[in-house]
């Protein structure tokens, strides 16, 4: 079904990629929920894996929730044991977070969710288009990322 020519706010490309975000981000949260996790889980799992040594602070700025939010979020994973903080040996006053065996076996199950939420919803862009829309979003991206997450 195509939108009306005069419906001037869908001839906004941000706008589109805004509306996108929130329809992905509703299935997203549909499918974790029934799989015992949150978009929130996700996020968090997801910005650990890597290399990168994020502090509470950096988490916050790469996932765009309020500090507050994270420091009780990331409290809950690692009393379930799936985070653990440490000492940031360059300041004392920080902490490193990094995911725990449990956690990495978290990432495991939450990536297989959001790996057939994002396939379910991309579908209609066809063969490549998800790749293809995926190396233009991070173009836009580029640079705008917190310094703790680049090379």
């Amino acid at each position: 079904m195509e939108l009306r020519a005069d419906f001037l706010l869908a001839g906004h490309t941000g706008v589109l990629l805004f509306k996108a975000g929130l329809l992905i981000q509703e299935l997203a949260e549909q499918a974790f929920q029934e799989a015992g996790y949150t978009l929130r889980h996700f996020m968090v799992y997801s910005a650990l894996a890597g290399e990168a040594q994020l502090s509470q602070q950096d988490l916050s700025k790469v996932v765009n929730l309020d500090p507050t939010t994270v420091v009780a979020l990331i409290d809950e994973m690692e009393r379930t044991g799936h985070v653990e903080r440490h000492r940031n040996p360059a300041d004392r006053r920080r902490y490193i977070l990094r995911l725990t065996e449990a956690g990495r076996e978290a990432l495991t199950a939450v990536e297989a969710v959001a790996s057939a939420a994002e396939e379910a919803f991309f579908a209609q862009l066809g063969p490549g288009g998800q790749e293809q829309l995926h190396g233009m979003l991070g173009r836009l991206l580029a640079g705008r990322w917190p310094e703790s997450v680049c090379d």
